[in-house]
């Protein structure tokens, strides 16, 4: 049998967030944790901050939690895509025949083209979400925990 799963964190505390509008350039110094999640449920942990030595609690999540967030993320991006697909044909499709004149444009277009067009932003939002999902949250505290971001390791090809 394998040992506990694990899951390779960064502790992320702002140092500056400098530039204008256009140019933003926010630098980060960052400290490794390598967290054991837990066999089920959740587990709050205590992490130090690199820079500032503030205590950042984070809950870490079971792997078979984190799998099914992930899966449901993939799911939503799937069903996201279908529906702006069905929308879009209706769409095209009620929007290339005339209307006689005295008639108004059927209803469900715009709604169509409106449904189609949040599916279109959706799709790729969910996927990423879901792809970017780790089963470890921030969780919010007083002051000196602001500023701080937890952010996946990962590995880098040699």
């Amino acid at each position: 049998m394998r040992g506990p799963k694990t899951v390779k964190v960064a502790v992320r505390h702002v140092n500056g967030d400098a530039g204008r509008r256009r140019t933003r350039a926010v630098t980060w110094a960052a400290r490794d944790f390598r967290l054991v999640r837990p066999a089920e449920g959740r587990d709050r942990v205590e992490l130090e901050c690199p820079v500032c030595t503030a205590a950042v609690l984070a809950e870490v999540a079971d792997h078979a939690r984190t799998r099914r967030v992930r899966n449901v993320w993939a799911a939503v991006s799937a069903l996201s895509l279908l529906v702006s697909v069905a929308a879009l044909g209706y769409a095209v499709h009620q929007g290339g025949r005339s209307v006689p004149a005295g008639q108004a444009v059927p209803v469900l277009l715009p709604v169509s083209v409106i449904v189609a067009v949040a599916g279109l932003v959706m799709t790729p939002t969910a996927w990423v979400r879901g792809r970017h999902h780790i089963g470890v949250v921030l969780l919010d505290g007083p002051a000196p925990r602001r500023g701080h971001r937890i952010v996946a390791v990962r590995q880098t090809l040699r």
